[in-house]
């Protein structure tokens, strides 16, 4: 079974070598219609022979003369066996076939009410209520259909169905190459299995092998699930879709836009390359790259390759973040939706697993209290974005560079780690770890970890700068704008003081703990809690060399200065309202040959599964 298994797709990766090497070449019906009629020019033509009648009768019709066969008909030419009731053979080899016609060449059975048979170009045209071509498991229907006895090639023209164990291909023309067990179809195909429902212009199917190639717009309906692309091949045994040339994903809440796109449907692996957009209606976000990874069932996706994530606000103008970093990853860790629960065994089974996820503690503590509480807040969703190395990010009110991030959709929570440095106006904040904390996509509260530092530039001149440090610094954060500032251990401060914009001095102090109130982004008034120390200079005494708190550290240039400097990728507008307009398949062609009532139709035994 491995072994034949093998055989198959070897023999798909052989074809798809073929078909993507002629593509052009491939795509015109003009090439195929001289395949169909290709004659052997330098090999002496065979005459048709009667291999059996009833009955014979010579009839005279003009200059020549008509045999008349009657009765249990049997012809053989080119090796293809026709069966009728009874025929007329003239005297240029051509017969006409009446009533039952059957032929067979090799596994092709073929069914037919009339048959007008030429044997100068190996061609027969068959005609019936339903003509029907059994080749194997794989069955194809129309009402004109013409087969030539040399090539093993059938043409339909006005329309025909094929069925392949649970595959249903249907089109206004097409070809069956028997010996490759290929069909081509061209022009409105529309195509369905038990996985997806699709729409295509061009459409070549490897039936031994359950193969689906495209070469034109295709449209595919699975579920909640709409995809777009113009060209790709679909591998049934491998369970592998491809999809190239302007590869478009929609579903209910995402759309995703490529160059081209795998998946692996028993895997839930996809893999996306070039130009990727990722667009989250539900998390006002998008993320940008040249490579994705998504896992469907752990619901993580990778984006690496120049990855760009953007968020926005849906009733804002003016309010989108651009970030980017070497590695994106985004983490769909949990689903609550539930209240006032005492939590069974599974769910604290799921608990245990998604904590084993997880470094911080902040985050396992969060986690646990969810499940301790009688009362447990409704989240459609935890999400985790987590950006690697190189982190940079621009928003017209707030921009920021870290080593590597994590934000969370609980508590809109983001994380800056490795040398962290935010701007929020004329602040410059650092720390060894940053915490930001947004609520309704406003600043809330920013915390500085760890050598907590505020700058602020008060004349860029002559280099005076205020500064505030401490071991843990909680900045507040109103409409986006700092309010107050509250230190805790080793407060340190100095702030350049200005009677109606003129200099009158510099205050340095210490103190435990320390509060800072600001308005209109000025300092308006310092609050002390423990041994505070206040010392004030006058203009004529400042040393700016001494004014100079540990851990300072101006990064003007480190700061983004506008969204073309993280990325210059355009965004893609939604294609939600176009895509909703293309309808699904409907099977017209099938519907009506399966209302066709009469007609010679195979046994029911011939197919072979």
């Amino acid at each position: 079974m491995q072994m034949k298994k093998n055989r198959n797709f070897t023999k798909f990766r052989n074809f798809r070598r073929i078909v993507f090497s002629f593509p052009t070449l491939l795509k015109l019906p003009l090439f195929f219609l001289l395949i169909f009629l290709a004659k052997n020019t330098f090999a002496e033509r065979r005459p048709v022979q009667i291999v059996h009648a009833d009955a014979a009768r010579s009839l005279k019709r003009g200059e020549g003369t008509i045999n008349r066969l009657i009765g249990n008909v049997k012809l053989l030419h080119n090796e293809a066996t026709m069966t009728c009731d009874s025929a007329y053979l003239y005297p240029d080899n051509r017969f006409e076939a009446f009533s039952r016609v059957v032929v067979n060449k090799d596994t092709v059975w073929l069914y037919g009410d009339y048959m007008d048979y030429r044997s100068a170009e190996d061609v027969g045209k068959v005609r019936g209520k339903m003509v029907t071509l059994i080749d194997g498991a794989t069955r194809l229907r129309t009402q004109f259909l013409d087969f030539n006895t040399a090539t093993n090639v059938a043409f339909f023209s006005q329309g025909g169905t094929i069925d392949n164990e649970d595959n249903l291909l249907e089109s206004e023309q097409g070809y069956y190459f028997s010996d490759e067990k290929l069909a081509i179809f061209n022009a409105k195909v529309e195509m369905q299995n038990v996985d997806y429902k699709l729409k295509s212009d061009s459409l070549h199917y490897l039936t031994n092998g359950d193969v689906a190639t495209f070469f034109k717009q295709t449209y595919v309906f699975h579920e909640d699930v709409f995809a777009s692309f113009r060209r790709g091949f679909y591998h049934k045994m491998a369970d592998h879709f491809f999809m190239a040339d302007n590869a478009y994903m929609m579903s209910e809440k995402q759309e995703s836009w490529s160059d081209s796109a795998h998946y692996y449907r028993a895997q839930k692996v996809g893999e996306m390359f070039g130009n990727v957009q990722l667009f989250d209606s539900a998390q006002h976000a998008m993320t940008l790259g040249d490579y994705a990874k998504l896992l469907e069932a752990n619901e993580v996706a990778l984006v690496t390759q120049n990855p760009v994530g953007v968020f926005f606000s849906e009733n804002v103008k003016d309010d989108t973040m651009f970030l980017k970093a070497d590695t994106l990853l985004v983490r769909r860790v949990l689903t609550i939706d539930t209240s006032a629960f005492e939590p069974d065994s599974v769910q604290l089974s799921q608990l245990d697993s998604m904590k084993k996820t997880l470094t911080d503690s902040v985050q396992i503590a969060q986690l646990d209290s969810l499940f301790s509480d009688s009362t447990v807040i409704k989240h459609d969703s935890i999400k985790y974005l987590h950006a690697f190395h190189h982190v940079k990010f621009y928003h017209p009110e707030i921009q920021g560079v870290c080593d590597s991030m994590t934000y969370s959709t609980i508590d809109s929570l983001l994380e800056m780690f490795f040398e962290p440095v935010l701007w929020n106006y004329a602040n410059q904040l650092t720390g060894d770890k940053i915490n930001v904390i947004t609520k309704n996509n406003e600043l809330h509260s920013l915390e500085l970890e760890g050598a907590g530092f505020i700058t602020s530039v008060d004349d860029s001149t002559k280099l005076f700068y205020n500064q505030l440090s401490g071991k843990l610094i909680v900045a507040n954060f109103a409409q986006n704008d700092l309010y107050r500032v509250d230190i805790f251990g080793s407060g340190q401060s100095i702030y350049y003081l200005r009677d109606k914009a003129k200099l009158s001095g510099v205050n340095s102090s210490t103190s435990e703990d320390m509060v800072i109130h600001i308005k209109n982004r000025k300092v308006s008034k310092i609050s002390y809690s423990a041994n505070p120390s206040s010392n004030i200079l006058p203009p004529k005494d400042i040393d700016v060399t001494a004014l100079t708190l540990k851990g300072f550290s101006w990064q003007k240039d480190a700061r983004p200065q506008s969204r073309r400097e993280i990325t210059q990728r355009s965004i893609r507008p939604t294609q939600r309202k176009e895509s909703a307009q293309i309808s699904a398949p409907t099977f017209s062609i099938t519907q009506r040959l399966n209302e066709v009532k009469g007609g010679f139709l195979p046994p029911k035994d011939v197919r072979k599964k």
